[in-house]
């Protein structure tokens, strides 16, 4: 009977197949299901789009803010989550096989993936200032002068989302930018991507290096390609070393949520103590949460290995217990 292969499926399919199908769905299931909630939710707006300057986020009012969650919301869900989902459901020969991926991870490693979070947000800063720092040659001043734009259309947008004065907003702001993210993120680029990456080359870092950049380079800021490609390639390592999604989307939460809060807890005057610190005191601090970070990574990779070898070990055994 082969009642239960009667419907399309990606399993055991060409990993080139399975990417175009991945992304077919992602763009144009995921634009069609964002073009109906956007319009669903334009009425509620007030935003005059056909008048709109320039300078899109001059004087915006509360209700224009909330409409740009809603839009951030909608953006998760269509492109990612949802397409995620059911990329995944055509991928893998049964539900429960989607199930592997969420091996539930015992306290010690999150506790120590929360660690990796925190101490991989130092050396972010530090990657960042020297990427946002780099310069174009002047034949590619045009280039450079659309990418400095767009950053700054993507500061001032969380700079507006960010503000906020409740714990209300405040959770919003945790769900919108933290919880949503890190679940609709990891599910489209680690247990998607990645996966059809690895099938395609067949090797573990290229399926991850290269999943990583895709994730960098979706977010459009320009600016920040190195340190979100570093987040990236810690989450892609912390999927495939540790055998769970669950490692790299505490991570990626942990450094979400530690913005918005950060955020929320400093408002708008520390930040301008934060800029008066000398650049070199900061580079002082910046070895040891690199060291730990590294060392992190390291004992998922021994634990893969040790496993792996068992694992081995065993199948070895029961194929001589056959003879």
């Amino acid at each position: 009977m082969n009642e239960n292969r009667s419907h399309f499926t990606l399993y055991g399919k060409s990993p080139l197949l399975q990417l175009v199908v991945a992304l077919l769905i992602a763009f144009i299931l995921g634009g069609a299901i964002f073009l109906v909630l956007f319009l669903a939710g334009l009425p509620f707006s007030g935003i005059d789009f056909g008048a709109m300057s320039e300078d899109i986020f001059a004087d915006i009012g509360d209700k224009d803010i909330m409409f740009f969650r809603y839009l951030l919301i909608v953006q998760s869900i269509s492109f990612l989550l949802i397409p995620a989902i059911m990329v995944r459901r055509l991928l893998l020969p049964d539900i429960k096989s989607g199930l592997n991926d969420f091996n539930k991870p015992n306290f010690n490693e999150i506790a120590i993936v929360v660690l990796l979070a925190f101490c991989i947000l130092p050396v972010n800063g530090i990657a960042g200032e020297i990427n946002s720092a780099m310069k174009f040659p002047e034949w590619l001043s045009g280039l450079e002068e659309w990418m400095r734009s767009k950053e700054d259309e993507a500061a001032d947008l969380i700079g507006l989302l960010l503000t906020s004065d409740s714990g209300g907003v405040l959770f919003l702001n945790l769900f919108i930018i933290a919880i949503l993210p890190a679940i609709s993120e990891e599910l489209f680029f680690r247990g998607v991507l990645q996966r059809i990456f690895y099938g395609f080359f067949r090797s573990p870092h290229t399926a991850i290096w290269l999943t990583a950049i895709l994730f960098s380079a979706i977010h459009l800021q320009f600016y920040g390609f190195v340190p979100r490609l570093i987040l990236g390639l810690s989450f892609g390592y912390l999927y495939y070393w540790g055998r769970t999604l669950w490692l790299p989307l505490v991570a990626h939460f942990v450094n979400n949520a530690t913005a918005v809060a950060g955020e929320y807890l400093q408002g708008s005057e520390p930040a301008e103590v934060v800029s008066e610190m000398a650049d070199w005191t900061r580079y002082l601090f910046l070895p040891a949460p690199l060291i730990i970070s590294v060392i992190i990574l390291l004992y998922f990779r021994h634990k893969f290995e040790r496993e792996k070898t068992e694992n081995l070990k065993i199948t070895e055994e029961a194929d001589q217990a056959q003879f």
